[in-house]
């Protein structure tokens, strides 16, 4: 049975093992100021939208520190990879301590959690002997999953940190974030990469040739976020894009029969509950991509070589533009409420369409 690990995407390589971080330029030179004015703070909150490069930079911070480099581009230039950057590699290396959901054999798949017990560990890993290393380095990853008991006993031991400490913690979503983890914290915020930020990486980290087509299509879904880009990828999202797009804007009513062929078709997902999440995730981005190409006007590039969508830009009123925001914001109000009340998804995504349909007939009236 092969272990499931919390912080790496399917298909793609841990981030530990990245070779290039893209962008970031602000971020690596505030850590590196620091760090060259030997004035590390004890705790950074590596804060940014999933798929970026955060964890990736973590682990850069990381092999950069217990290395004795003194830039990034020191580091990844290297031609060999160091002993220490290998024990990190292999999570081998006793002075980093990795806190991320654990994987549960006896029931096949990951904690919902990070756990306060996992976060006792904390306490056992600085109690150890001393190593060589001058850091003593905790990745945390991802705060957001942490529980809530584990977040009061992070607080305690961020709030008298152990000699040589350092806490990368690795943030979604700040608003979720006890306030006082956040005061005892430097934050580095990572944005999504621009064009040729992400062009570089995604040639870097694949063995598929990409035409530019579908990098800017890739990169258009994803906002820019590497982590998001391949996932779509590796996992069909851009045939399912594509299809949702056709059923979205073909008619002005969406094909209740087209959708469920989508959603029984096969997927690569371990349950067809995180294949609706991900299908409905999809479907928000399809919603928020036509909204953003008719108010850009570049509608066009995303649907090329078909006459019938084509003219769908060019027939639109004052008034379409409104009507897909604020399809977006039901579609997202009723999918968050969704996933909090752990209602059936599918239920969810067929009482979005006939919300839909209603506001599409309401706007057709008008």
């Amino acid at each position: 049975m092969k272990e499931i690990e919390a912080d790496k995407i399917p298909n793609v390589q841990h981030p530990r093992n990245n070779k290039k971080l893209y962008g970031h330029k602000t971020a690596k030179s505030v850590f590196l100021e620091c760090y060259n004015k030997e004035k590390l703070h004890h705790a950074w909150l590596i804060h940014g939208p999933k798929g970026v490069g955060k964890a990736t930079f973590a682990w850069k911070i990381v092999k950069l520190l217990q290395n004795n480099y003194k830039n990034f581009d020191e580091l990844e230039n290297q031609k060999v990879l160091t002993l220490t950057s290998r024990r990190i590699e292999a999570l081998s290396e006793q002075s980093i301590l990795l806190c991320r959901r654990k994987f549960d054999y006896s029931k096949n798949k990951l904690n919902k959690e990070i756990s306060i017990e996992d976060i006792r560990r904390i306490n056992h890993f600085f109690s150890l002997s001393n190593t060589e290393s001058k850091y003593r380095i905790v990745i945390l990853d991802n705060i957001n999953e942490l529980s809530i008991s584990g977040s009061n006993a992070l607080l305690k031991i961020l709030e008298e940190p152990p000699k040589n400490s350092l806490f990368l913690i690795i943030c979604e979503n700040k608003r979720s974030v006890i306030p006082t983890i956040i005061s005892r914290c430097r934050i580095l915020e990572l944005n999504y990469l621009k064009l040729n930020e992400f062009e570089q990486a995604m040639l870097s980290i694949s063995k598929d040739k990409f035409s530019d087509e579908k990098l800017n299509l890739l990169y258009l879904i994803s906002r820019g976020s590497i982590g998001q880009a391949m996932e779509y990828y590796n996992l069909n999202g851009l045939d399912i894009f594509n299809k949702l797009l056709k059923i979205l804007l073909e008619n002005n009513e969406i094909n209740i029969q087209k959708i469920f062929q989508l959603l029984t078709m096969k997927h690569k997902f371990e349950t067809i509950n995180d294949f609706h999440k991900f299908f409905i995730n999809l479907f928000l981005k399809t919603i928020s991509t036509v909204s953003v190409c008719l108010a850009s006007e570049k509608f066009n590039t995303l649907i090329e070589n078909n006459e019938k969508l084509n003219n769908f830009l060019y027939q639109k009123t004052d008034d379409t533009y409104f009507k897909y925001a604020f399809i977006y914001s039901i579609v997202q109000k009723d999918f968050n409420n969704a996933l909090r009340l752990n209602l059936n998804l599918e239920n969810t995504l067929i009482s979005i369409i006939i919300k839909i349909n209603k506001i599409n007939n309401i706007f057709k009236s008008d």
